[in-house]
């Protein structure tokens, strides 16, 4: 059994893996049965279950199907388990997501002052225009 600390830091994908494994168990049956019944190979049914990769929506309600579980019971014991799970996800989402824009504007911001600078420097004495 895992302990609280550990549990507050594993991933959402590693707690539907350590879940995966738990009822794939129970229903008794190995890797290789269960992988062949959801039509994927034993060795991504293994990251699956190690919280390596995360399964597809699709995926997801084939296990459900197959072992005859809800999601909820893949993604956690309680709803407060699976809402700080998807909180924290949202939050390295939205980090990212933020990283990224902040990337792009000092990109266009430096490109916009490049610009400027080439035309400064391209700029002509009005007179010129008359000549």
């Amino acid at each position: 059994m895992q302990s609280e600390e550990n549990a507050a830091k594993e991933t959402i994908q590693e707690l539907f893996g350590r879940n995966l494994k738990k009822y794939r168990k129970q229903a008794g049956l190995t890797q290789e049965e269960l992988s062949k019944k959801l039509d994927v190979t034993q060795k991504h049914l293994s990251i699956l279950e190690t919280g390596t990769q995360f399964a597809s929506a699709p995926l997801i309600q084939k296990i459900c199907e197959e072992l005859k579980l809800s999601p909820g019971d893949l993604f956690g014991g309680t709803s407060d388990e699976v809402i700080k799970h998807l909180n924290a996800m949202e939050n390295r989402i939205m980090t990212m997501m933020l990283n990224e824009l902040r990337h792009g504007f000092a990109r266009i911001d430096s490109e916009i002052s490049e610009l400027k600078r080439s035309a400064d420097s391209k700029a002509k004495d009005p007179a010129d225009f008359f000549m």
